[in-house]
């Protein structure tokens, strides 16, 4: 299915996206996607704009958010949503997530530590289709996924590039392609017990400064 994704030309009205090696490879590889004119241009990070196969922009910056195994080659990414800003190096972000012994860390969502009171806000607010999101987590109910077992803020992710966090990858993919596009409703589901939650931050903190999206 991914290849097939990746594959579909520019007579389709979309650009070619390369997998592994689009960037150098380096020790902390950080990066982000801007589609849909959400967030301001940027170069202060690798920065990927051309992907649009998925009517939802959402969708063709999601795909390098959640699949940073297919196009760098780094022993470690850090995703950075395009409204947020780095404070601290990417070095010690990286030994902040190894300290914890995890190959996968993100901060604490500061409102909410529930995918399922996720949802909820997600359809009050009309964020996403609200059939497709009820039909989501109604079958995380049937699977018997608890209550209150985290929920990250995935506005920025550490990683490992390791199989077992690939093959993870590929099932949050998945998810956000079956079900709803968002993301944080789907990852408690796909890392439970392996991503660790770093304690949550304000808005303007010693690792990031989030500021509003454009749109």
């Amino acid at each position: 299915m991914l290849n097939r994704i990746f594959n579909k030309g520019k007579g389709a009205g979309a650009a070619a996206v390369k997998p592994r090696g689009s960037a150098p490879p380096q020790t902390v590889q950080v990066y982000s996607a801007i589609t849909g004119g959400k967030d301001a241009p940027r170069d202060d990070v690798h920065t990927f704009t051309a992907y649009d196969n998925f009517r939802d922009p959402r969708r063709n910056a999601k795909i390098y958010k959640l699949l940073p195994h297919l196009f760098f080659d780094a022993p470690w990414t850090i995703w950075v949503d395009g409204n947020i800003v780095l404070n601290s190096s990417p070095e010690a972000l990286v030994e902040l997530a190894a300290s914890k012994e995890s190959d996968m860390a993100v901060f604490s969502h500061p409102a909410r530590d529930c995918l399922y009171d996720e949802a909820a806000v997600c359809m009050k607010r009309g964020l996403d289709n609200p059939k497709i999101i009820k039909e989501q987590i109604d079958r995380y109910e049937r699977e018997g996924f608890p209550r209150n077992a985290g929920l990250g803020a995935c506005y920025i992710i550490i990683r490992k590039n390791t199989t077992k966090i690939n093959r993870l990858n590929e099932k949050w993919w998945a998810e956000v392609c079956r079900g709803s596009v968002r993301d944080q409703i789907s990852f408690p589901y796909v890392f439970n017990g392996t991503a660790h939650y770093l304690p949550a931050q304000k808005k303007w903190n010693k690792f990031f400064t989030l500021s509003e999206h454009l749109k």
